[in-house]
């Protein structure tokens, strides 16, 4: 099934989305908004979509999952594992933009998802989606140390034969999957931030708020 993109950008119109790659704020302006201005949001939930899928139609999908030779999964080529994250967001969607579509449109929602711009722009537009990136060093110093990202730490300390290298070769990925959304978005000409180690919470708070209007 296949929704047409001007219903959406009708029905969507309260929806604005903040793209981007890791450790560059999302989750943390995402808060922001949802504590200070009373947005609703939406979480990327893959476990709840996955029972619906099958590996035919959704191959991305069905990883990662407990039968995983975890030290393969872990090393898998960088340009492999980049792939994977890209394609399971855009089988992600098929199913977020129904959940987007149940919410209420009493108040506005606020979207944390990194994903190609291309395949969200024909219904969210550039006014209302910004690009948050920040340095290679940052999301290598960041990203598996995050908190809400420990049982990702946790599974490789377990179960892959170097988990120091392992985090290495981890964080090629999270860069260049960084990287290609950041590229895009600027060849697109959405608006991009760089999240610096001195800028503050409240400065790119107002920077977002800024773009969008509010």
């Amino acid at each position: 099934m296949k929704i047409n993109n001007n219903y959406l950008k009708e029905q969507l119109k309260h929806v604005y989305w903040l793209n981007g790659g890791p450790c560059a704020g999302k989750t943390t302006m995402t808060k922001k908004f949802v504590e200070e201005l009373g947005f609703q949001t939406l979480g990327d939930d893959v476990l709840k979509y996955r029972p619906f899928t099958s590996p035919v139609e959704y191959p991305a999908l069905q990883f990662p999952n407990p039968d995983l030779d975890w030290n393969k999964w872990f090393n898998k080529p960088v340009d492999e594992h980049c792939e994977w994250l890209f394609q399971i967001v855009e089988e992600m969607m098929d199913f977020f933009i129904i959940d987007l579509l149940t919410m209420s449109n009493d108040k506005p929602i606020i979207i944390d998802l990194g994903i190609m711009p291309e395949r969200i722009l024909p219904f969210i537009p550039e006014e209302r989606m910004i690009c948050f990136y920040t340095s290679d060093e940052e999301i290598e110093r960041l990203y598996y140390f995050r908190e809400d990202h420990k049982m990702i730490l946790d599974c490789i300390n377990a179960y892959t034969i170097n988990p120091e290298e392992t985090i290495k070769h981890g964080n090629k990925s999270m860069v260049k999957f960084s990287n290609e959304i950041k590229q895009a978005c600027t060849k697109m000409g959405i608006k991009t931030v760089e999240r610096i180690p001195s800028m503050s919470v409240e400065e790119q708070f107002r920077l977002v708020r800024e773009h969008f209007g509010l």
